[in-house]
C-alpha cells in the first residue's frame, strides 16, 4: 500500500518541513476516489441479489445519499474535530489556516510546537465544497455532456426548423452547443491550474495542492501528538461515578444516556480505526488482482470466441452436376454464403425475387439487402468460381 505518513519530515542535516510529501497527499486522494466506486460496487451487488422497489431506488439515488449526503456529514465532522477529511485523517494529514503568516512562520521554525492554526468557517466550507460538492457536480456534468454529445452526433439541424422555433428554444440550443464545446476545455483548464499549484508545492514554497486551497489560504501539514491528545476520548474506566441525589431522576437519566452515547461513540471509533485499514487493504488487493487477471481473461475469451462455430457446408452440386435453380448443367458457376453453387445468372435473378434467401436452406443471406430509397436489392455475397 502506498502509505507514506510515517516517513520522517526531513533527512538528517536538513531543516525539517511542516509540509507532508506529495506522495502522501496523492495517496489519500487516490483512496478517496476509490472509496465511492467501491461502495457503489457493494450496493450494486446487494441490489442484484435482492431486487425490489426500494433496493433499486437505493442504487438509482446512490450519488445523492452517499456521494452528497453521507460524505458531507462525515467530512464535516472530521473537519470540525481534526481539521482534515476522513481519508486525510487516516493518512495522518490535516489542513491549516495559512493566512496567519506570523503563526505560520513560527510553526515552520518549530514544527513540534502546539499550534493548531484551525480553519475558519469559510475555509471549512471551501474544503467541503471541494471534496463533496465538486465531485457530485462533476459526475452529473460528465453524464450530461456524454448524453448531449451522443444526441448531437446523430441529429441534423434543418434551417426551416430552426427558424420556426421560439427564442427560448434557441437560447437552450445555444447553451447546449456552448456546453458541449467548452466543457472539456474547462476541465483541462482546472487540471492545468491544479498542476501548477502542485509543482509549486514540490518547491516547498506553499503547502496547497489545488487552486482553491491556494486561493483561500488552505495548506497541508501532518497530525502531531498534540492533535491526537487533543481529540483523545476519556477511557471508560476512568469516568467518575455519579452519585444520584434523592428525587433527581432527570439528571440521572441524562447522565445514563450521555455515558451510553459516549461508550457507543468510543466503540464505533475503535471499530472504524480497525476495520477501515483492513477495508483499504482489501480494496488494494482487489485492484491489483483485477489489473493482473484482466489480460488473462481477455486472452481466454479471444481463444474461445470461435470454438463452437460449425464449419461451413460443402459446396452443393447435384449428382448430375446440375444447377439447383434451372436444373441444367452449371454454366459460369458462382457460390453464395451458405456454400452452395449455382449458375451465376440464375442466382442473380433468383435472390431479388425471393427476398434474398438461399434456394436450398431458405436462410436470409447477409449480402442481400433491400434499399428502401431505390426500391432495389443490393447483392454482394455472390462469388464466381474459377474451375
Amino acid at each position: 500500500m502506498d502509505f507514506y505518513s510515517n516517513l520522517p519530515a526531513a533527512a538528517a542535516g536538513v531543516e525539517p518541513s511542516i509540509y507532508p510529501t506529495l506522495f502522501e497527499i496523492l495517496s489519500s486522494n487516490e483512496i478517496d476516489e476509490l472509496l465511492t466506486p467501491s461502495v457503489r460496487y457493494i450496493v450494486a451487488n446487494f441490489v442484484a441479489r435482492n431486487p425490489n422497489r426500494y433496493s433499486i431506488k437505493l442504487t438509482n439515488w446512490f450519488d445523492e445519499w452517499f456521494t452528497l449526503l453521507t460524505k458531507f456529514v462525515i467530512e464535516q465532522h472530521h473537519l470540525k474535530h481534526w481539521n482534515s477529511t476522513f481519508i486525510e485523517k487516516f493518512y495522518g494529514l490535516r489542513r491549516i489556516n495559512a493566512k496567519n503568516k506570523l503563526l505560520l512562520n513560527v510553526l515552520k521554525k518549530s514544527p513540534s510546537v502546539d499550534l493548531t492554526l484551525p480553519l475558519t468557517k469559510v475555509q471549512s466550507s471551501i474544503v467541503l465544497f471541494e471534496k463533496v460538492i465538486v465531485p457530485y457536480i462533476a459526475i452529473k456534468l460528465d453524464f450530461l455532456h456524454n448524453n448531449l454529445l451522443a444526441t448531437t452526433l446523430f441529429q441534423t439541424e434543418d434551417s426551416n426548423t430552426i427558424e420556426n422555433t421560439s427564442i427560448k428554444d434557441r437560447i437552450v440550443a445555444l447553451l447546449r452547443r456552448l456546453f458541449i464545446k467548452y466543457y472539456p476545455t474547462w476541465k483541462k483548464l482546472v487540471f492545468a491550474l491544479n498542476l501548477v499549484i502542485r509543482i509549486s508545492f514540490l518547491s516547498g514554497k506553499i503547502g496547497s495542492t489545488s487552486f482553491l486551497d491556494y486561493l483561500f489560504g488552505i495548506e497541508f501539514t501532518r497530525l502531531t501528538e498534540h492533535d491526537y491528545k487533543r481529540n483523545a476520548t476519556v477511557p471508560i474506566s476512568s469516568t467518575k461515578s455519579f452519585n444520584r441525589p434523592q428525587r433527581t431522576n432527570g439528571p440521572m437519566i441524562r447522565h445514563f444516556l450521555g455515558r451510553s452515547f459516549s461508550i457507543a461513540s468510543q466503540l464505533v471509533q475503535y471499530s472504524g480505526s480497525q476495520l477501515f485499514p483492513a477495508f483499504i487493504f482489501v480494496l488494494r488487493v482487489f485492484q491489483w488482482w483485477t489489473a493482473q487477471d484482466l489480460s488473462t481473461k481477455l486472452q481466454r475469451k479471444l481463444d474461445d470466441i470461435d470454438k463452437d462455430i460449425p464449419p461451413p457446408p460443402l459446396p452443393y452440386e447435384s449428382k448430375e452436376g446440375n444447377c439447383g435453380i434451372c436444373h441444367d448443367a452449371i454454366q459460369n458457376p458462382a457460390a453464395i454464403e451458405t456454400g452452395y453453387v449455382f449458375c451465376y445468372p440464375c442466382i442473380l435473378k433468383f435472390l431479388p425475387e425471393n427476398e434474398g434467401k438461399c434456394p436450398i436452406t431458405k436462410c436470409k443471406l447477409l449480402g442481400c439487402q433491400f434499399d428502401q430509397d431505390t426500391g432495389q436489392w443490393s447483392i454482394t455475397g455472390v462469388r464466381k468460381l474459377l474451375l
